[in-house]
């Protein structure tokens, strides 16, 4: 079986730290409705809560960034394929002419 490139596994581990992080700012909200923690615990969790919005917002902008990458690459494969295709036509389209 086929590795997946560098970029794909990093779009891959990207999104999967992208859903735990989600995943676990639901939870620690789920917490601060709970009316019976005390001041200095909710202060925790809201710093933290704050500090993992941070760190969604850093990892969704990376994960963009990634995207992006990859769609380069493909764009930049196609070219090639492209180009590749065309060389090969005008060499048969050559090659014919000058066996008539």
């Amino acid at each position: 079986m086929s590795r997946p490139c560098a970029i794909q596994e990093q779009i891959e581990t990207s999104s999967e730290t992208i859903a735990n992080l989600r995943n676990r700012i639901r939870k620690m909200e789920y917490h601060l409705e709970d009316h019976n923690i005390s001041d200095e615990r909710r202060q925790q969790i809201v710093f933290e809560l704050d500090e993992i919005k941070k760190l969604l917002k850093t990892n969704e902008e990376m994960l963009h960034k990634l995207h992006r990458e990859n769609s380069r690459s493909f764009a930049i494969a196609a070219c090639l394929f492209f180009i590749c295709f065309l060389v090969y036509g005008i060499y048969v389209l050559l090659m014919n002419s000058a066996g008539v």
